[in-house]
């Protein structure tokens, strides 16, 4: 069996609101399919460190590794198609955050939107998505007292 692709990404809430990136022709996976913001690690990078570059890079958006936070059930393993034809095994380590700073800008592989919480059920989200945004949302708004 392949080797599981190690990412880290971070869902940004704001009220009601999720952001979450569309991917474009730039990028490698299908176009037109939806993303949370996040990718793989160079170099050194810590997962804190790899989750805040992808997400200024597919978003344009600035968030701090101190505002990071982990939630229980936040990593998630699946295959995912390419447009290479190939599908890969991916499992993506996900950390809640509800603070940014800057503004929202498209990359040569993404495009950001804040997505509504109760429609992100319509969008075509990669493996695990939709599960990944209800139990962030979850947790962030009704598991804390």
């Amino acid at each position: 069996m392949e080797e599981s692709i190690l990412t880290f990404h971070i869902l940004l809430f704001q009220g009601d609101r999720v952001l979450l990136v569309k991917h474009g022709e730039g990028a490698g996976h299908l176009t037109g399919v939806w993303g949370i913001p996040g990718g793989r690690p160079i170099d050194n990078e810590t997962p804190k460190e790899t989750a805040v570059r992808e997400f200024s890079e597919e978003t344009g958006l600035k968030v701090e590794n101190e505002d990071l936070q982990d939630f229980p059930d936040n990593q998630y393993t699946a295959d995912v198609q390419r447009k290479d034809g190939v599908s890969r095994r991916y499992t993506m380590k996900i950390f809640l955050c509800d603070t940014s700073t800057g503004e929202l800008k498209s990359s040569t592989e993404t495009e950001p939107e804040w997505i509504k919480f109760s429609e992100v059920s319509k969008y075509n989200l990669f493996p695990n998505g939709q599960k990944a945004v209800e139990t962030a949302y979850h947790f962030l708004y009704h598991a804390k007292v």
